[in-house]
Parts: C-alpha cells; structure tokens; sequence
C-alpha cells in the first residue's frame, strides 16, 4: 500500500513526466475540475484553461528536485525544486512550484500550483525577469 507521502511524490513525477512526453490529458487530469494554476503573472481556473496553457508551452523537460511535503488528512502542501530545460535553446529556468493538493476518490490531486522562477532578484511570477 503506498502512503499519502509516496502518492504525492509520484502526482509531482506524473506531472513533469506527462508534460515531457507530450500527454497534455494525462498531465490535465491530474488536476481538480475547480483548480486553479498560477504562472506567468496569469491565474489559469479550471481544466480547460490549464490545458490550452500546456498545449500552447516550450518543449523541454521538467527536472524536479527536492519536495516539502505537509499532509493534514485529505489536503496537503508541497513546495518543489524544478529546473526547466528548453529542448529547442537548452535555456535553463529554475523555479519553485507551490502546491495545494486534495484527496478525491483516493487519488491526490493539484487544487492550486503556483510556479515561481527564481531571478537574480529572486522569486518572480515571470522568468522575463531573469538577467
């Protein structure tokens, strides 16, 4: 039986790893139909706004990091490491994901992801403002 903690480590995995090799829907579902997504100074609500986002981003690969994993019954908090590797420029973007994650059906989901990129003036909601 995997444990709550184990299950979110894999939630963070199957979402870099479904957008790296293109599964937009496998990545979509993982989120809740009432979440939301925070990146780009934007705030995505819902699965169909998060979906055009991914269809529409860089290609590249999600590399994760370490995870703060605080669990409260059927909701949890993570904060990640992830380091994005443009596959056309290899340009690299370090950031942070800030998750809220619920329980449905004995599955974690994201409730809200917010991405920061770190800049040389630290967290920014836009990695525009790396020098």
């Amino acid at each position: 039986m995997t444990s709550d903690r184990e299950a979110i480590g894999d939630l963070i995995a199957d979402y870099a790893l479904a957008l790296d090799t293109d599964d937009i829907e496998g990545c979509v579902g993982l989120f809740t139909e009432d979440s939301e997504y925070l990146v780009f100074g934007k705030t995505l609500v819902g699965p169909e706004r998060v979906r055009k986002m991914f269809t529409r981003a860089p290609r590249g690969m999600h590399l994760t990091g370490v995870s703060r994993v605080r669990i409260d019954g059927d909701s949890a908090t993570a904060t990640t490491q992830v380091l994005f590797v443009d596959a056309a420029s290899h340009s690299m973007r370090p950031a942070l994901y800030d998750d809220d994650l619920v329980k449905v059906d004995g599955r974690w989901r994201f409730r809200r992801r917010r991405c920061q990129f770190l800049t040389p003036d630290g967290l920014s909601d836009s990695p525009q403002d790396q020098q």
